[in-house]
């Protein structure tokens, strides 16, 4: 069975939504009814109290339905038993009670009175819920306010199948019941008094329980309509109104006197209904006779004698309908003459007790029927208005009534008129005889009926009947005036105006109508006037009261006739209305009169702008004028020198004498009317500025201190006033007058002529004085009071309403004080500041949040909130102060879930009470701490924020009502935008640092983690479709925008070493991707914690595809009619100029920041545009512009929707990108299956990316997810791949790298190429769609771990599968081959489109996509085949553009700007393209640059060719530094750029000088001989690894073609000597050949020392083999080398070579064994190995092993690099030996015997070095140290 509180959600979702219930929601809700069908049956009744309950209870363990054991504690125990004592319940049931509010309250921590008030509230509000859904279901039948009515029918059949079965009768006992002093009532005087609500405030039991009383009551009445009911049931239910009324008293409550009416009216329409439909209570002639004797009886008890005389009347009615059936069939008989007896007896009992009187007085007029249930009190009129139409219709009761008229008539005669008091229609004596006229109040009565509901006289031909009777023969006052008030209120609508009017018009009443009015006016002034006019002290007598209160009649109906005719006809019914003036200035018209001459005058203000102007005329000529100062002013502000009777002197000395202001009140009221339809305000309302001072001065100034006969009459006046200075603040300030506000000197402004109303009000306000008090008075009267006063008094809807102005005042003053306070200080300070004066003052303000009644005042406190929060940075503490923030958290947490739940949208999102709410939270979030968000949302501020434990389910608060909200996510349609302003509200949260801690915290445990299971929910939900779904699709987007970036901010900062994170990690990419690892300790309980429910692949991959729809452009582009129009340029000015564009202007921001377009405004600037060009002479023009407003219109909407969209579009993907981002990024490691689920992100966002629905920042924003996704798979290629069930590696996990299958690596590719060549591009998509393709070539050429060399693995694998080593070898190559084909087969088929794409961005783009497009290209040469590229880039002119951009570069010294830098870096991509060329076609390629004359751009090239270029390449931290460090990196590019054309220098060519290449060569080192001069002289002991390859470049390229140079004028060869000198004697003294450290970077700087030596030594064998240098043995000169030198070159290099054979050797025997190793040991080796960071603390050993392997194979190959130059070198010195020994005649015999025996040692040690060793074939080297071992044998035998 549901809950009751599932049934009432059910019930409202579907019946109180504004929207038809859906056919889902249709079958849930027939279903719920059914289900519940038992406990509406028993309404209210529960099992009772049972001793084996009891004792199972005491036991402390109590076993539920469907649930395991319950253990108890003694708290436990004692708290079920009370509740079972107190609310006669089960013991068993308590107890669920108890488990119920733990799960609701978390209980732990509380006091034991607390949990008891917490369960019993929980119980009467399961009871509430019970009651509000029968209540809903009776009303939706009863009411049927557009519901389908089909499911209406089928809910009735079930209701009455529910009253039929004895639901009435039950109703009827519970209301008796439940007002007993019993624990079934409320309760015994021991009992527990209060309990506490769903907010965890406390209420009394006793107002709980009269409530339900009352809702039983009103079902109870909404029941007769549903089913016929029983005599029994009616004659209880009068038996329980009397029960009820006889307690009644004049302390009775105003729920109690509703009680009471509900019982009454239920009579009332059991009797009048039954009449009407002739049910069977009408043909049962025993109940018409024991109930006629029940309400005939009468009784001592006045109240229960004025109530069973209601219930008489409706039984008249009863049977005189009955008797009228009865008579129609033309029996008679004695039981129908006995029952006219009945009839005419009761008839005479109701009218002798003028029943109609007390319906008027006592129930209608009072505040416990006028604010009532507004349904309840439209049915109860409804039947009102059935009963009174039957009485006054029928001919036995029309009878009746034309005898009390007749009575009347001669009762009231005229002479009774004589003599009135002061202010009232007669006195005392009349007045009370008047009032006791059955006749009288009959015709007040009707009249109230309609007036409260004015479409009951929509087809009411009854009631015009009974007009047309009742308007005859009026010979008194009395019944005059109450048929002229039934008149006014029958003009309610258009309808009855112009019937109202007729009547009046014609002849229907020979002595009432128009005529009589206006000639009545117009004969008083007459007189008046004569009589002044006769003498100048004359006194005027006393206006006539009877025709002054006949005169007030009329003009009420006119004012109706006026307000509610038809708008055209109107204007013609009446032509002259000067009449209703004149009488105005007369001070012998008695107030009330001129109150009801200025009411209809106002009513005339909107029949026609003329009219208003007449009003203004008339008002100057005959109205009283107004003081300002010590003059008198006018109404238009006109000055009088002479004092004379005027407002003041009538306010202050006539109506405060009578305590009744009708005049001053109407004044008030028709000046404001006139001032609000002024459209005229350039003065800022000065022409106004005396009827300001006379509100502001002489009527609201001194309010609080008059007396008032009739409150309503009080606060009518105070409204008046607020409403003048809400239209001052209002109307009044314009922007015009901020800039004139700031040049005023308030001190100075005296004078009226520099005053302005709403400055002056400013002024008040801002200093706190007269109307500052007046107002904040009327708010400090408290939002208790105000709920108190709204049930209970009459005048209440206007104290609503003055609150609601005076808090809207306070509202306009602070948009505007701060300006004015910039200029104004010290006299006049901001608001806040005069508002923190008294902290009361405050409170008050922000309390009336509470007020449920009336949303605007909710809305009003909290725009105060978020203004004062904004202003007073400490507001909390204020409210801690005064003790009101904890009624202040719970107030806004109830007001904020009252919102939520709501059944129906507001058509405006700006007065959404919990918009306003969550916006104010969310800019609160970044304040200071502790701020009104932290306080509202239940954080600890009086202590350290970042320590709050946060407790949702303990405090109740906005957090609470959020958190319950999102688990919901109910009613989407309604809250959707408040759904995504909570997602949006956690996420700033998370992201705070002062709060991120507790709500990452809260949000963590296992109870909130619904949030990930709304990505299966919501987030791959379908978007909802159609222009009416637009802001619910735009919010549903916003929704998962904010949900995944919440779930990505987890992802980021979650603490994975604390468990309820890591669950909550594992937990999100569990819905996000797919199941997590096995090895996570956390599966399990992820997979229990969501019941087992499988999980779907890839989620994220669905809530893309969602966010692929097309957002037009074309949308938001001009509309096509504006282009060809001749008010282009003027619409565009609009749209386009700051003083438009700004806010304020045309464009307005949403509650998500998205500057869309103000229709209103964009409308008021185009009237205005027509205004100026004088449109409206021209019907053609008009016509024009009327169509070209329209058009503009449409597409003002149309812009808004597809940009609200875009944006919603938008942020859904960047939440969604960062999600994927944060995930694969931080938390790869939880997931299997790495590289599959890599792969399918990056096919999906191409896919995206290439598809025509996606906009370019959508491409953008998929592009950088496929470049992390690119760049996590290169990561996860060789990151420790095989299986994870080993701490242990083999040297085959080298090469087993997670690889994609090559179609992956197809489709990636062909999808790339398609995105590149999207038709909507753009150059930062296409630079970034570059770098993916640049990654992707990356990935594709390291197939093999690009550490591990391939000698290495090669060794490696022979060790461990001697057989099969060439077999993977040969497969890994083949496979790269492979992929390297068909990517270059790919990118063919698309060649010429995206190689026209790609070098039109390297040669037009940006300096930034110009360097990016260059390594493009340099990738797609890498890739080339048959030089396909090549050729394609030299088709396009590309190289030469190249190289003229090099030679044309800048020659400043340092690139100080962004745009130089960005130049610096495109040469540096230029240069490795032309680097590329020469690398890749070799020998071809370098001929292709030479014959471009590559060497002669060079050399023009400023980088190079600087005149400043003799700087020290080492001078660290000087000027000339900074400049040559931009310089140094270029150096060295272009020196390998000519490295690799000087290459083309053919050996065969050596003699021939003229050689071009070589000419070119030696004129570029002539050019830049300082750089080549400067190189050489680096000292190599302190350079760098970048300074090391600069020299070794510098020596190749001279070294290559110096030697062709006849003429050494720059010394290179002397410099080339010097070098080698300094070299070798470094190298000798060397301990240990170049060995510089264990350092990864210094071994690498090893390898290229040795290169330098070979090139040194490879220039020295050239000049030695080709120009038969000569050296000597030993030279004291020390100018050349010798062969001393080169000995003792060779012994170092003998024992480098040692030395490198010996680490590769250890090495690999580590490498081997790595997994004997402990993990000390392994760390220790990455530690000396590793030049980057690739382990964590949280890495395992396997992990760690498998890098230390690969760092040592990078380490060997390192070494295995400079074993091969050391073997270069000495073959390189062998051979120069060689060619000496064999023409020893030159040398000195004795020095070459001395040098062979040196010689020898070392060619045996050479001799020994094992090609095991080395890792080489040494055959010929060892065959050349064995001639050279000979050779020197043969010279030592000498």
């Amino acid at each position: 069975m549901a809950s009751s509180h599932e049934l009432l959600a059910t019930i409202e979702a579907a019946m109180l939504s504004s929207s038809p219930p859906s056919p889902a929601q249709r079958i849930e809700l027939l279903h719920s009814i059914r289900v519940s069908l038992p406990s509406l049956q028993s309404l209210l009744s529960y099992p009772g109290p049972k001793e084996s309950d009891r004792a199972q209870v005491r036991s402390r363990e109590v076993k539920l339905p469907n649930q395991p054991p319950i253990p108890l504690d003694d708290t436990d125990v004692e708290i079920a038993l009370k509740l079972s004592d107190d609310l006669n319940l089960n013991e068993i049931s308590c107890v669920r009670l108890l488990v119920s509010a733990n799960t609701e309250w978390a209980l732990t921590g509380r006091d034991k009175l607390e949990r008891y008030r917490l369960a019993a509230g929980l119980w009467y509000m399961e009871r509430r819920d019970l009651i509000t859904s029968l209540y809903i279901l009776l009303r939706s039948v009863v009411l049927d306010q557009g519901t389908d009515h089909d499911l209406l029918a089928e809910i009735q059949k079930h209701l009455e199948d529910l009253f039929n079965s004895g639901l009435r009768s039950r109703l009827v006992s519970l209301i008796k019941e439940l007002n007993r002093e019993e624990p079934a009532g409320y309760g015994r005087h021991s009992s527990e008094q209060y309990v506490k609500d769903t907010r965890g405030t406390l209420v009394e039991r006793h107002a709980i329980v009269n409530r339900e009383r009352l809702s039983l009551s009103q079902c109870l009445a909404l029941s007769i309509l549903i089913s016929q009911t029983s005599p029994k049931d009616i004659k209880d239910t009068f038996l329980t109104l009397k029960e009820c009324t006889a307690e009644a008293n004049e302390s009775t409550g105003v729920i109690e006197l509703q009680i009471i009416y509900a019982l009454m009216f239920t009579v009332v329409i059991a009797l009048v209904s039954d009449a009407l439909r002739t049910s069977h209570l009408s043909s049962d002639a025993s109940f018409r006779q024991e109930f006629h004797e029940l309400v005939m009886t009468v009784n001592t008890n006045s109240n229960v004698e004025d109530f069973v005389g209601v219930v008489r009347l409706a039984w008249v009615v009863h049977l005189i309908l009955t008797h009228d059936r009865i008579a129609s069939t033309g029996i008679v008989s004695n039981v129908s003459l006995r029952e006219m007896s009945s009839i005419s007896t009761c008839l005479e009992l109701v009218c002798s007790k003028n029943v109609f009187q007390f319906l008027l007085a006592k129930v209608i007029a009072g505040a416990a029927y006028k604010n009532d249930d507004e349904d309840m009190t439209y049915m109860y009129s409804g039947y009102l208005h059935k009963m009174m139409m039957c009485f006054v219709s029928n001919p036995i009761s029309r009878d009746k009534v034309k005898e009390m008229k007749d009575k009347t008539m001669s009762t009231l005669s005229t002479d009774m008129l004589d003599d009135f008091g002061d202010d009232a229609m007669v006195n005392c004596h009349e007045l009370s005889l008047a009032t006791n006229q059955p006749f009288v109040s009959l015709l007040e009565l009707v009249s109230v009926i309609y007036e409260k509901e004015p479409e009951l006289l929509h087809g009411n031909d009854e009631v015009w009947q009974f007009v047309i009777h009742a308007g005859e023969d009026h010979t008194n006052i009395h019944t005059l005036v109450s048929f002229l008030r039934l008149l006014s209120t029958l003009a309610l609508d258009e309808e009855g105006a112009t019937r109202v009017h007729g009547l009046l018009q014609g002849r229907a009443f020979s002595s009432i109508g128009w005529s009589k009015l206006f000639d009545c006016l117009t004969i008083y002034e007459d007189r008046f006037k004569k009589t002044l006019q006769s003498s100048s002290t004359a006194v005027l007598q006393d206006f006539p009261k009877p025709e002054a209160q006949a005169l007030v009649a009329y003009l009420k109906i006119l004012k109706k006739v006026v307000e509610n005719g038809n708008p055209v006809e109107r204007k013609k019914w009446f032509p002259d209305i000067e009449p209703l003036f004149k009488l105005l200035g007369y001070e012998n018209v008695p107030p009330y009169l001129k109150g009801a001459l200025r009411e209809a005058i106002a009513a005339f203000i909107k029949v026609s702008p003329f009219l208003k102007d007449v009003i203004w005329k008339y008002l100057e000529q005959y109205e009283l004028p107004v003081i300002v100062g010590p003059s008198v002013t006018t109404t238009a502000g006109q000055q009088i020198s002479t004092k004379q009777y005027d407002m003041r002197y009538e306010l202050n000395e006539v109506e405060a004498r009578r305590e009744r202001y009708p005049s001053t009140i109407s004044y008030l009221n028709l000046v404001n009317a006139l001032i609000r339809e002024e459209r005229d305000l350039s003065d800022s309302g000065h022409r106004f500025l005396g009827i300001y001072k006379f509100v502001y001065e002489h009527v609201f100034g001194p309010f609080p201190q008059r007396a008032y006969a009739d409150p309503c009459e009080k606060w009518e006046l105070v409204l008046a006033c607020l409403e003048h200075f809400h239209m001052v603040l209002s109307m009044f300030w314009t922007k015009d007058l901020d800039y004139k506000s700031a040049a005023i000197d308030p001190s100075l402004a005296t004078s009226l002529e520099a005053q302005l109303p709403a400055l002056e009000l400013m002024k008040d306000l801002m200093s706190g004085r007269q109307a500052f008090r007046n107002v904040m008075n009327i708010l400090l009267m408290g939002v208790d009071t105000l709920i108190e006063e709204r049930s209970t008094k009459v005048y209440s809807h206007l104290l609503e309403k003055a609150v609601h102005l005076s808090l809207q005042i306070i509202l306009l003053a602070l948009d505007h004080d701060l300006n004015l306070a910039d200029a104004w200080r010290p006299l006049y300070q901001p608001l806040e500041v005069i508002l923190a004066q008294d902290h009361k003052q405050i409170v008050a303000l922000l309390e009336y949040v509470r007020y449920e009644l009336l949303p605007g005042i909710q809305q009003c406190s909290v725009k105060f909130m978020r203004i004062l929060s904004s202003r007073i940075s400490g507001l909390v503490q204020i409210l801690l102060k005064v003790g009101a923030a904890k009624s202040l958290v719970e107030d806004y947490a109830t007001c904020l879930e009252y919102r939520f739940d709501e059944t129906q949208a507001l058509e405006e999102q700006k007065d959404d009470i919990g918009l306003l709410i969550l916006q104010m939270l969310i800019e609160n979030i970044s304040r200071p701490v502790p701020n009104i968000a932290h306080l509202l949302l239940s954080y600890d501020v009086e202590n350290r924020m970042d320590r709050t434990k946060l407790q949702p389910k303990f405090y109740y608060s906005c957090l609470r009502v959020i958190l319950d909200n999102l688990e919901k996510l109910s009613r989407p349609d309604i809250n959707a935008l408040l759904h995504e302003l909570s997602f949006q509200l956690l996420y700033e949260l998370s992201l705070d640092p002062s709060t991120a801690g507790p709500i990452m915290d809260l949000l963590s445990t296992r109870r909130y983690q619904f949030f990930c299971k709304h990505i299966e929910t919501i987030g791959v939900a379908p978007l909802p479709k159609g222009n009416s779904s637009h802001n619910l699709r735009v919010s549903t987007l916003h929704q998962r925008g904010w949900l995944l970036k919440l779930l990505a901010l987890e992802l980021h900062v979650a603490d994975t070493t604390e468990s309820a994170h890591r669950e909550t990690c594992v937990a999100i990419l569990s819905h996000s991707f797919s199941e997590v690892s096995t090895g996570n300790a956390f599966q399990a309980d992820i997979n229990t914690s969501w019941n087992k429910t499988p999980l779907n692949k890839n989620k994220l991959l669905e809530l893309l595809n969602i966010m692929r729809f097309r957002c037009s452009d074309a949308d938001t582009k001009y509309p096509q009619i504006l282009t060809s129009s001749k008010y282009e340029s003027k619409v565009q000015e609009i749209l386009t100029l700051p003083e438009t564009t700004e806010l304020g202007g045309v464009y307005c921001y949403s509650e998500r920041g998205d500057r869309l377009i103000d229709i209103d405004a964009l409308d008021d600037k185009l009237f205005e545009m027509s205004e100026e060009m004088g449109l409206n002479a021209n019907e053609a023009d008009k016509e024009e512009f009327r169509v070209l407003t329209h058009n503009l219109m449409r597409w003002g909407l149309r812009y808004n929707k597809v940009l609200e969209e875009q944006t919603a579009q938008l942020h859904m993907l960047t939440g969604w990108s960062q999600i994927v981002e944060v995930a694969i990024s931080r938390r790869m490691s939880l997931l299997e299956d790495h590289s599959q689920i890599l792969f399918e992100l990056l096919d999906a966002s191409l896919s995206t990316t290439a598809a025509p629905d996606c906009s370019k920042k959508m491409a953008i924003i998929l592009t950088n997810v496929a470049l992390t996704c690119m760049a996590k798979l290169r990561d996860e290629r060789f990151s420790c791949p095989g299986s994870t069930e080993s701490d242990g590696v083999t040297c085959l996990d080298i090469i087993s790298g997670n690889q994609l299958p090559s179609g992956a690596y197809h489709s990636i590719l062909v999808k790339l190429i398609m995105a590149l060549q999207r038709n909507e591009s753009s150059e930062p998509l296409r630079r970034r769609q570059y770098a993916l393709l640049l990654s992707y070539m990356q990935y594709c050429g390291s197939i093999l771990n690009p550490d591990v060399p391939s000698s290495v693995l090669r060794y490696l694998l022979s060790e461990e599968q001697a057989e099969d080593d060439e077999f993977y070898l040969h497969k890994i190559g083949k496979e790269q081959n492979d992929l390297a084909r068909a990517n270059f087969s790919i990118i063919r088929k698309e060649a010429q489109a995206i190689v026209d794409l790609v070098t039109k961005d390297a040669m037009q783009g940006s300096e930034a996509g110009k360097a990016i497009s260059y390594y493009v290209l340099d990738a797609f040469i890498s890739i080339d085949l048959e030089a396909f590229f090549l050729n394609q880039i030299q088709s396009r002119g590309l190289l030469r553009s190249i190289l003229l951009d090099i030679s044309s570069s800048s020659s400043k010294e340092v690139p100080i700007s962004l745009e130089s830098s960005q130049r610096l870096c495109t040469m540096e991509a230029e240069l490795s393209l032309l680097l590329r060329i020469c690398h890749k076609y070799g020998k071809h390629g370098a001929q292709i640059l030479q014959s471009m004359s590559a060497l002669d751009h060079l050399s023009s090239c400023a980088l190079v060719s600087s005149p400043n270029m003799g700087i020290s390449w080492s001078g660290h931290g000087s000027k000339e530094r900074v400049g040559w460090s931009h310089r140094e990196k270029f150096v060295t590019p272009i020196l390998r750029l000519v490295s690799c054309i000087t290459s083309l220098v053919d050996s065969s060519e050596y003699l021939e000088v003229k050689n071009k290449i070589v000419r070119e060569v030696l004129d570029f080192i002539r050019s830049h001989h300082q750089i080549f001069a400067q190189i050489l002289k680096e000292d190599i002991k302190t350079t760098d690894e970048s300074s090391l390859e600069r020299v070794n470049l510098a020596v190749f390229i001279l070294c290559k073609v110096w030697p062709y140079e006849e003429n050494d004028e720059h010394g290179f060869a002397k410099e080339l000597f010097s070098k080698m000198l300094s070299h070798f004697k470094l190298v000798h003294s060397s301990s240990d050949y170049m060995q510089l450290s264990d350092l990864p970077e210094d071994k690498k700087c090893e390898v290229m020392m040795s290169q330098l030596s070979f090139s040194l030594i490879s220039y020295l064998y050239n000049l030695v083999r080709k120009k038969e240098m000569c050296l000597l043995v030993t030279d004291p000169s020390c100018s050349k080398p010798t062969l001393e030198t080169l000995l003792s070159l060779l012994i170092s290099v003998d024992t480098a070579l040692e030395r490198a054979s010996e680490e590769i050797f250890v090495l690999l025997n580590k490498i081997r064994n790595i997994n004997e190793l402990s993990r000390q040991e392994v760390d220790e080796i990455i530690k000396l190995c590793s030049q980057r960071d690739w382990i964590s603390p949280s890495d395992n050993i396997r992990k760690r092993r498998y890098v230390a392997m690969i760092e040592m194979c990078r380490l060997a190959g390192n070494r295995d690099q400079l074993l091969s130059i050391l073997l270069q070198i000495a073959e390189s010195i062998i051979h120069i030996l060689l060619l000496h020994l064999q023409d020893s005649e030159s040398a000195d015999q004795r020095d070459l015997t001395s040098f062979c025996e040196k010689l020898h040692p070392v060619l045996e040690k050479l001799e020994h070095l094992k090609e095991e060793k080395a890792g080489q074939d040494l055959k010929l080297f060892h065959r050349s140290v064995s001639t050279l071992k000979e050779m020197s044998i043969r010279n030592m035998s000498f």
